[in-house]
C-alpha cells in the first residue's frame, strides 16, 4: 500500500490528468446514456399513451386476443363464403332464349323457348307456342343439359345458348 502512495506522490500531475481523463470519459458516457434514456422514455410514453394497458405484457396479451378474434372472424367469413358459393352454383346462372315461328303462315316470331339453368346445366326449359287461336306453354326438366323428354331444335338451341354464356 505504501508503494502506491509513494507512486502517487511522485507522479501527482500524471495521476490527476489520468483521473481527469477518466472522469471526462465517464461524463460523456453519462450524457450519451441520459440522451438515449430520454428517447426511450419518450417512445414508451407515446406507446402506452394510446393504450389503457399499464405494461408491455398487457399490451401484447391484448394484441394476441385481438388477433385470435380476427382469426376466428376470418374463419367464419371463409365458411360463409364457401356456403354462398355453393348456393350460388345452384341458382339460375345461364339463360338462353330462342324466338321462332312454329307455323310459317301465321304472324311473326311470337313463340319462344327459354332455358333457365344453373352452373351444372340443371334447370327447366319453358316452351311457348303461339297460334291465332291460343297459346300453349310447356315445361321440361333439364339435368346436365339433357331432358328425359324429346327436345325440339329450338329447345336444344336455347340450352346451347345458355351453356355458351
Amino acid at each position: 500500500m505504501t508503494d502506491v502512495i509513494n507512486f502517487i506522490n511522485q507522479n501527482q500531475q500524471t495521476v490527476i490528468i489520468l483521473i481527469s481523463v477518466v472522469l471526462f470519459v465517464f461524463f460523456i458516457w453519462n450524457v450519451y446514456l441520459s440522451y438515449n434514456l430520454r428517447k426511450i422514455k419518450k417512445r414508451t410514453r407515446s406507446f402506452f399513451a394510446s393504450s389503457e394497458a399499464k405494461d408491455l405484457e398487457e399490451i401484447i396479451y391484448k394484441q394476441i386476443k385481438k388477433t385470435n378474434e380476427v382469426d376466428a372472424e376470418n374463419k367464419k367469413l371463409n365458411e360463409d363464403n364457401e356456403r354462398i358459393k355453393e348456393n350460388a352454383s345452384k341458382c339460375i346462372q345461364k339463360v338462353g332464349v330462342v324466338r321462332f315461328n312454329p307455323f310459317g303462315d301465321v304472324g311473326g316470331n311470337q313463340s319462344f323457348a327459354i332455358a333457365l339453368l344453373d352452373k351444372y346445366l340443371n334447370g327447366v326449359i319453358i316452351l311457348s307456342l303461339y297460334s291465332r287461336d291460343d297459346v300453349k306453354v310447356y315445361s321440361k326438366q333439364v339435368i346436365e343439359g339433357k331432358s328425359e323428354y324429346t327436345l325440339s331444335k329450338e329447345e336444344e338451341e336455347a340450352i346451347k345458348i345458355a351453356d355458351d354464356r
